[in-house]
């Protein structure tokens, strides 16, 4: 008896795992299909560039200023 509720619940745990495992696959499966967009990756992109200048012009300033803290 204490054999088979040992199994029951290895049973269910795997169960468990097995959904959430499905669902994490899922939306790892809709994000790729998001990044594979050139829409998407293009705005991603421009952002990445645009924080990139964004903070280089800081230090950029920071040094100009003769700032201490650059």
């Amino acid at each position: 008896m204490l054999l088979h509720r040992k199994n029951h619940e290895a049973d269910l745990v795997k169960e468990a795992l097995y959904r959430e495992t499905q669902a994490l696959l899922s939306r790892l499966n809709q994000i790729k299909e998001l990044l594979s967009s050139p829409e998407i990756r293009m705005k991603i992109s421009k952002e990445l560039f645009e924080d990139r200048h964004n903070s280089n012009s800081k230090w950029q300033s920071c040094i100009d200023s003769g700032s201490p803290s650059a």
